[in-house]
C-alpha cells in the first residue's frame, strides 16, 4: 500500500490519499479557532485522559473500504459506489502511516472515513486491535462509527467507543437518507445493551447531521428528546458540509437543538466542519 498524496486545508487538517482509493484524515486539535471551540467538546471524549498538551493532540480518521456501500443520500463518499474491503493490514497502516507524517502519537483514532465498520467488522476488529497494541492507543481513544445498519447488533461485545449516525429521529426519513437503516427502537434497545456490557463505564456518541428542512424542524427536536435514551448517551451535532440539494442548517437552529437536548438531560456538543476546502471533512471523501 502506497501514500499517493498529501494534501493540507488551511486549518491544518491532513487528507492522505493512498494508491488504492481509500483516504484517512489527520485533525489537529490545534487547527480549531477559539471560536469553534466553544461548546464543542466531542473532541474531549476522544481525547479524554491525555497527558499531552492541547498542542499536540491529533485524531485520525480512517477508512475501512474503497468507497461505502451503504449510499446515505446526503454522503458524497457513497456516491462513488462500493469498490472493495479494506485488510486489516492496509487500514493499520493509514494509522501508522499518518503518525510517521506527523511525527508525534496519535491522540485518538475515528472509523469514520470511506466506508461502514459493520460491513467489514472482522477486519476493522483485527485492525483496532493491532492500532491499541502496536502504537499504541487506549480502548477509550478508539471509536467505530457506523450508519446503524440491520448490521448493528455485531458491535454489542466490542471494546472500543461506539458513535452511531443517526441523523433524523423518524424511521422514514432515516430509511429515506439511509438504505437499509435500522429502526430507532433498534438503536435505543443497542445502546442500552452496549452500556449494561461496558458497565456504563462508556458514553454512547449520537452523530446528528444538521441538515435544513430535513431533521431541523422542531418537530424533529420534539421527538428527539422523546425518547428513553440512557444517561450516558453524548450527542454530536454536525455542521453539515453541502451535498446536492441539500444544505446546512442554520447555526441559531443547531444551537437551538444543542440546549434543548442538555435541558432534556444528555450532553451536547456542536462539531464544526474541518477540511472542506480540500474535500476532507465529513461526507466529503469522494475523490
Amino acid at each position: 500500500m502506497a501514500l499517493n498524496k498529501i494534501q493540507e486545508s488551511s486549518d491544518g487538517t491532513k487528507k492522505l490519499i493512498f494508491d488504492k482509493g481509500h483516504i484517512a484524515v489527520v485533525i489537529p486539535t490545534n487547527s480549531l479557532s477559539k471560536k469553534s471551540m466553544q461548546g464543542n467538546k466531542s473532541q474531549e471524549i476522544l481525547n479524554a485522559n491525555s497527558e499531552q498538551s492541547k498542542d499536540e493532540k491529533n485524531t485520525v480518521c480512517i477508512s475501512c473500504q474503497v468507497g461505502c456501500p451503504v449510499g446515505c443520500k446526503f454522503c458524497y463518499t457513497g456516491k462513488l459506489g462500493f469498490k472493495c474491503n479494506l485488510s486489516p493490514e492496509e487500514i493499520f497502516e493509514q494509522a501508522k502511516i499518518a503518525q510517521d507524517i506527523i511525527g508525534k502519537k496519535i491522540q485518538s483514532i475515528v472509523f469514520m472515513g470511506m466506508g461502514e465498520p459493520t460491513l467489514n467488522l472482522k477486519n476493522v476488529l483485527e485492525a483496532a486491535e493491532r492500532i491499541h497494541k502496536e502504537l499504541p492507543i487506549s480502548y477509550n481513544r478508539i471509536t467505530i462509527s457506523t450508519s446503524c445498519l440491520n448490521t448493528l447488533d455485531r458491535l454489542e461485545n466490542i471494546h472500543f467507543n461506539i458513535a452511531l449516525s443517526l441523523h433524523s429521529p423518524f424511521d422514514k426519513v432515516r430509511k429515506e437518507l439511509i438504505p437499509g437503516a435500522a429502526s430507532l427502537r433498534e438503536i435505543i434497545s443497542f445502546t442500552k445493551k452496549y452500556l449494561d456490557k461496558s458497565n456504563n463505564k462508556k458514553y454512547v456518541m449520537v452523530e446528528y447531521s444538521m441538515i435544513k428542512g430535513v431533521n431541523d424542524s422542531e418537530k424533529d427536536l420534539k421527538k428527539l428528546i422523546s425518547f428513553k435514551w440512557p444517561k450516558k448517551m453524548l450527542f454530536n451535532l454536525i455542521e453539515f458540509n453541502p451535498s446536492g440539494n441539500f444544505q446546512k442548517s442554520d447555526e441559531e437552529i443547531v444551537e437551538h437543538f444543542k440546549q434543548e437536548i442538555i435541558k432534556a438531560g444528555w450532553k451536547c456538543f456542536i462539531r464544526k466542519s474541518r477540511g472542506s476546502d480540500i474535500e476532507a471533512a465529513c461526507g466529503m471523501l469522494d475523490r
